[in-house]
């Protein structure tokens, strides 16, 4: 019965409007920059900032010019690396070096104490490439460093580098699945990755995500520690790098578009969101600052200490950026410790099982076979729902203050899962998780599941390879994944696949109203809502049943020789 579950579901009161509670009114970021000057201007795509505090020379990666650009302190502007600068990586099975295609797409920049610029490529299949900086030769040539994912379809936005040699990368194959999917419409997903090598020179995966887009990553100032950010969810967060343990702290803020990071000496970091505004995180106390806001599009931030000064990439008006903070002004350390710290070391079961199932899931399930209220039979509800790790909701959603005003909002969803771990393909065969999904938009619109033809095809994840299966009927949108944290957090996802937008969804179990949805249409900015339980009704009112979970562990991963 369960495996042949599919349905739609629909609020009882579809299409009524509800009034939603008044916004209040925002004041805007402190005035603490004083002068606001330009350090350099008509660049192409500036997007990574590194500064070297020995020279005071400043870095900056032209994306769209293939370029990297040297900033003196007297204002003089150099073009260092181009299309045209010469690249050698090893041979494989051998020691020798061959000639390797030019410079692509430049984005994230890191300097270490060496003198070695290391920067990264924002092109599906992007290498890391490194340059000797103390090299005086003008005919200089860069290194393509190796990684441990050979032919992979990873675009890296962001590289980091620690005192000991350390190096963090953040990176997804996002842009290679709009393409595939664009080509061909084929079912497939995109992953979010950050990389770790650490000290020792060994190659970690601490993170690998269905449906994230790793934008930004940065090691603390002990490198014990990794603040990063992923573009699409709005998450941003700290990773701790002293266990082979996924512990992670996400901050409650979902923030719109993070591209940049940086941490500050104090234990907390600054992030830069696309649309123009600059936060100071503290995550020991879990707290925000804004500290700036443009009109323009913002990529990067780097912290000049010894100008008391953030330097930013402004991508929109091909501008870097010099904001100086007023005299006598400093930013905050963090107010707390490392140990203060709310990290998640693994995921945790999470009952939200009423005795008596809720009235809109009742209907649902008895269409699929299960009656749920009727008495004296072979199964009771929270069997069933603990059985088949059931996750059901019927929410209120309303805007977040700070998006853009959307035209037509949504303003009810429900959905039920049906076994969310079950993925996979058998004897040519899509085999997933029943699911129905309902979105009741202010005008009376609704979005509700869809039986759609589509190209199935399975293979790695990891690496995004896949082969065709051939055509499947799927229900849109697809539940891909349903996890727990310690801290009762579930995260869901729903992939639309372009027939519909894309939800991603953070269900807190232990007070419902602070839940969040992230709802991504083709071509369109991401969409922010809060979601809450509807009038009237408690945490009996949602069910979830996930399964134990072990801890997460960090996957080590070989170079190919």
């Amino acid at each position: 019965m369960v495996a042949a579950l599919l349905f739609a579901v629909v609020p009882a009161d579809a299409g009524k409007t509800t009034n939603a509670a008044p916004e209040k009114a925002n004041a805007g970021p402190p005035k603490i920059f004083g002068m606001v000057s330009t350090v350099a201007k008509d660049l192409r795509g500036p997007d990574g900032i590194v500064r070297d505090a020995n020279t005071g020379n400043i870095y900056v990666s032209e994306e769209n010019a293939a370029a990297i650009v040297c900033i003196k302190p007297n204002g003089a502007k150099l073009v260092l690396f181009d299309r045209s600068t010469p690249l050698y990586e090893q041979e494989k099975g051998g020691t020798r070096r061959k000639k390797a295609p030019g410079l692509r797409s430049p984005e994230g920049l890191a300097l270490d104490g060496n003198g070695t610029l290391y920067v990264v490529e924002d092109v599906p299949g992007g290498r890391l490439i490194s340059f000797d900086l103390r090299d005086k030769d003008p005919n200089s040539a860069g290194t393509v460093v190796p990684l441990p994912l050979e032919d992979s379809l990873f675009a890296w936005e962001s590289v980091d580098v620690g005192p000991a040699g350390e190096l963090l990368l953040a990176g997804s194959t996002m842009e290679a699945f709009a393409s595939d999917r664009q080509a061909g419409g084929l079912l497939g997903m995109f992953r979010g990755t950050i990389l770790y090598r650490d000290a020792q020179g060994e190659w970690w995966m601490p993170m690998n995500d269905s449906l994230a887009s790793y934008s930004a990553v940065c090691f603390s100032s002990d490198a014990n520690f990794a603040f990063f950010a992923c573009e699409i969810t709005g998450d941003v967060g700290c990773l701790d790098l002293r266990t082979h343990n996924v512990r992670a702290y996400r901050s409650k803020k979902t923030f719109r578009a993070p591209e940049g990071l940086f941490a500050l000496p104090g234990g907390s970091a600054l992030v830069v969101e696309e649309a123009g505004n600059i936060y100071r995180l503290d995550p020991t106390t879990d707290t925000i600052q804004w500290l700036y806001e443009s009109e323009s599009t913002l990529e990067s931030v780097c912290w000049d200490a010894a100008r008391n000064r953030m330097l930013v990439a402004d991508d929109q008006q091909g501008l870097l950026l010099s904001l100086e903070l007023k005299a006598g002004l400093g930013l905050r350390a963090s107010i707390g410790t490392i140990q203060d710290i709310p990290f998640e070391e693994q995921s945790t079961p999470v009952e939200m099982i009423p005795e008596e199932c809720p009235a809109y899931l009742a209907k649902v399930l008895k269409l699929g076979g299960y009656d749920p209220r009727q008495k004296g039979g072979a199964v009771a509800f929270r069997a069933f729902a603990q059985k088949y790790c059931l996750v059901a909701i019927d929410a209120k959603t309303t805007p977040l203050s700070h998006e853009a005003t959307i035209e037509d909002p949504i303003q009810r969803i429900q959905f039920v899962i049906v076994a969310p771990y079950l993925i996979g393909v058998k004897e040519g065969q899509l085999i997933w998780s029943s699911s129905g999904f309902t979105a009741v938009k202010k005008s009376g619109q609704t979005l509700k599941t869809e039986l759609v033809q589509r190209q199935v095809i399975h293979g790695d994840l990891m690496e995004s390879r896949f082969t065709p299966v051939g055509g499947q009927t799927i229900a849109l949108p697809m539940p891909f994944s349903a996890r727990i944290n310690s801290d009762g957090f579930v995260s869901v996802n729903f992939m639309g696949m372009s027939v519909m937008p894309d939800f991603f969804l953070e269900l807190n179990s232990v007070d419902p109203d602070e839940s969040v949805m992230v709802v991504m249409h083709p071509d369109e900015p991401p969409q922010q809502y809060q979601i809450e339980l509807p009038p009237n009704r408690d945490r009996n009112h949602w069910v979830i049943a996930l399964e134990h979970k072990e801890p997460d562990v960090w996957r080590r991963l070989l170079i190919k020789r």
